[in-house]
């Protein structure tokens, strides 16, 4: 069903290629081809990228035309299409689109994990056919019915662990057997539907419709073949699975596979797969399942489309989860309509939306926190304002888990976070493993002052640590907050900016996050 990157590299089309970064990877398998038609992948977020979708096992083809003159966004390039589950992209036309390929973006790309095939340099002769007729022809020609099932089970277990589950290995499949699959409990409602493509207009519901779950091949109908089989669940109870194919039908032993495929999907990664609960709902949002998400949300009668922001708390321990839960929830049904409260992986997460009130709802977070009895055994508290989806939430939710560990760390003595904080921290992150040469030009903004401990300490301490609140930092430092405005001001004088001000703060606080990370690497 898919062919080794290695192998591929043996087609005539690609043996004269270099592999640039990557080299550890190339026993993984192929299974599509893609091409890279927009490289900037800040206009790919906002207008082409799907937030349902990971496309293991695929391969792209490009040049970066669009960002050509643009290393970071280069590298963003790289860091997305990873992200996206992608094994690495053919470059095309460097020498001639592409001046050079930047080390940055081979280092990036190397640190991942993941393969640029260099096409030769300054040739104007390439032509992206060639490359793509002979890798499809491998392709289509591995298709075989043999493994279908540890194939997908490989593919989905390779993914990253929030992305394990029914679904993926349900859009593997769809994938696999270019065939739409519908899930649905014993009462016929639709657990998951994967369309293939996923464009499609078919109406799937009409082929639930008087389906033989007995047929030991798919049957016509309309111009589309059907194969339904019932299968048992331990947690989940009788389920119906349909395979739908447009023009052709799958063979038996497609079908059978398909089936036994499923089976072992709900086993490994389906418990309480058609559970009804908000723990349920927030698990589905996290995981990325869709289909699994409206259902519940229907059912629970939550509007999910009006959640816009997440409040997520790091617990100390287990000990008071559910009074905490039990005192959040209190707190904010008082002021959301819709409010989704939920412990996951020992954090809680809190979902809400539709605010009661006109005023600012913006010091809500802080309030619970200067109010709750049990301040004492929260970490930390991350908020996430103006979330457009549950993508947002989802990505705001795994950033954060990246980071979580750093956050403390960096900010000595803080509890409360924006996601720009997050950010920040992402971004300083970023800067430092970019090498030497990044890291000097960042700590440059900071030269005058980098060999004055007390100067450098009341910076980090005022901007990271206090908020910039002179009276915080004043009891962070055990000096009187006069004393923090006369040194602040000695810092402006020398740095030649006001770091109290928007614009230079938040440079100079992403400046102090580098500063306090090689610190702590002793690299200063």
């Amino acid at each position: 069903m898919g062919v080794k990157l290695e192998e591929l590299l043996k087609l005539p089309s690609l043996k004269e290629a270099k592999v640039v970064s990557g080299a550890t990877n190339l026993s993984n398998t192929v299974t599509s081809l893609s091409f890279l038609e927009v490289s900037d992948m800040s206009f790919f977020n906002e207008k082409i990228g799907l937030p349902d979708e990971y496309y293991a096992g695929e391969l792209v083809i490009g040049s970066f035309f669009t960002i050509k003159d643009d290393v970071e966004k280069q590298c963003e390039a790289i860091r997305r299409l990873h992200g996206l589950g992608e094994l690495g992209i053919i470059l095309y036309y460097v020498g001639i689109v592409l001046d050079d390929l930047a080390q940055e973006v081979i280092d990036v790309a190397e640190e991942l994990g993941f393969v640029i095939i260099k096409m030769p340099e300054n040739d104007y002769s390439l032509r992206y056919n060639e490359v793509i007729v002979e890798v499809m022809t491998e392709l289509l020609k591995q298709k075989s019915t043999e493994n279908i099932v540890n194939e997908v089970l490989e593919k989905t277990s390779s993914l990253p662990e929030h992305l394990r589950n029914v679904e993926m290995s349900l859009k593997s499949l769809s994938d696999l057997l270019r065939a739409n699959i519908i899930l649905t409990d014993d009462e016929g409602e639709i657990i998951n539907q994967i369309r293939w493509p996923r464009n499609s207009k078919l109406k799937l519901a009409n082929f639930l419709l008087n389906a033989d779950r007995n047929a030991n091949a798919p049957i016509k109908k309309e111009n589309c073949w059907v194969f339904s089989r019932e299968i048992f669940h331990k947690d989940n109870g009788v389920l119906n699975v349909y395979l739908v194919k447009e023009h052709e039908p799958l063979t038996p032993a497609e079908c059978e596979q398909s089936v036994e495929l499923i089976q072992v999907a709900l086993n490994l990664w389906g418990k309480k797969h058609g559970e009804v609960s908000e723990h349920g709902l927030v698990k589905a949002i996290l995981n990325d399942e869709s289909e699994k998400m409206y259902r519940l949300a229907n059912k629970l009668s939550i509007d999910v489309k009006s959640i816009n922001l997440m409040w997520l708390f790091q617990l100390k321990g287990p000990e008071k989860e559910k009074e905490i839960k039990a005192e959040v929830l209190d707190y904010v049904t008082k002021y959301y309509h819709t409010s989704i409260v939920q412990l996951v992986e020992d954090q809680l997460i809190v979902l809400l939306g539709n605010y009661r009130y006109n005023e600012q709802e913006v010091a809500l977070s802080e309030n619970f926190l200067g109010s709750s009895q049990f301040v004492m055994e929260i970490e930390s508290l991350a908020v996430c304002p103006r979330l457009r989806n549950t993508t947002d939430v989802r990505k705001n939710y795994q950033l954060i888990n990246s980071l979580k560990e750093e956050l403390s760390t960096l900010f000595i003595g803080k509890k409360h976070f924006t996601i720009s904080e997050v950010r920040q921290v992402q971004q300083a992150i970023l800067y430092v493993r970019s090498g030497e040469v990044k890291v000097d030009e960042v700590l440059r903004n900071i030269q005058p002052i980098i060999e004055n401990t007390e100067q450098m300490h009341t910076l980090c301490t005022f901007l990271l640590d206090a908020d910039a609140d002179y009276q915080k930092c004043g009891e962070y430092l055990f000096i009187h907050k006069n004393t923090v405005k006369y040194r602040i001001k000695r810092i402006n004088e020398l740095l030649g900016c006001d770091v109290t001000r928007i614009s230079d703060s938040y440079e100079y606080s992403i400046t102090c996050l580098v500063y306090r990370i090689v610190r702590r690497s002793n690299l200063l």
